[in-house]
């Protein structure tokens, strides 16, 4: 069954350290959230190292993290969005998030599977911006979502050594103050979430001829200049519920 996908990006209320905000996240909002009756699954995604193009970095991604979660359909997430158990996650929001940022940064995302294995404990995630005159032009978008899936990932990706599992996210839809709203673009176009059984083969896959040259179809894909710069990270994956 093909269910309904959400992903929430989020950067951290100011004045809470990187520490006190993530186990606020892990240990007080995410009971609030997985307690929602129609939230079926609720994945926290802790963004705890930035990411270049060859690279692991020592400092912190222009993001903290995001959140997924999975729905039967649009209208149990429309349904939840009523529920007090929702009521309690919005009230405990600003505790943890800077509230402004969500703006732009929520969509409904569709899933497609490039390298199906196992995934590892060490997980990476690039977030993707389409240039902006692909990205407002409803059939060039659909045209760079193609050329994302079958060549940038089914043909550079999968011809990546080391990579152990490959998934693109695609932005299908956005949310606004109304729910979902499928003329509301994001701020991104989608995310590819890799997984590796540990950081060294990761940095052994950067170093690959292969990955090289998947970046240089990026180039022309994505704009490297958007404001999704710096949101490429190193992840905890902490799975809530489901």
């Amino acid at each position: 069954m093909t269910m309904l996908k959400i992903a929430w990006f989020a950067r951290f209320a100011p004045g809470l350290t990187r520490e006190q905000a993530r186990r606020h996240w892990r240990e007080v909002h995410g009971p609030l959230a997985a307690a929602t009756p129609q939230l079926q699954r609720y994945v926290q995604n802790h963004a705890v190292q930035a990411v270049g193009p060859v690279e692991v970095l020592d400092e912190a991604p222009n993001f903290d993290g995001y959140s997924t979660g999975w729905y039967a359909d649009a209208d149990a997430y429309e349904a939840s969005t009523h529920t007090p158990e929702w009521a309690a996650v919005g009230a405990d929001s600003p505790n943890v998030f800077d509230n402004a940022w969500f703006a732009g940064m929520m969509a409904v995302v569709e899933e497609r599977t490039i390298v199906d294995g196992p995934r590892g404990p060490y997980k990476v995630v690039w977030v993707m911006r389409f240039p902006e005159d692909v990205r407002t032009d409803p059939e060039r978008r659909r045209e760079a979502r193609e050329y994302w899936i079958a060549t940038h990932g089914g043909r550079y990706g999968a011809a990546v050594p080391g990579i152990v599992s490959y998934v693109q996210n695609h932005v299908v839809a956005g949310i606004g103050e109304d729910g979902i709203d499928e003329g509301l673009l994001p701020h991104f176009d989608g995310y590819s979430e890799c997984w590796f059984a540990d950081r060294a083969a990761f940095e052994e896959m950067v170093a690959q001829p292969e990955w090289l040259e998947m970046n240089k179809d990026a180039e022309t894909l994505f704009d490297p200049g958007s404001n999704t710069a710096g949101m490429y990270a190193v992840l905890d994956e902490t799975v809530v519920k489901g």
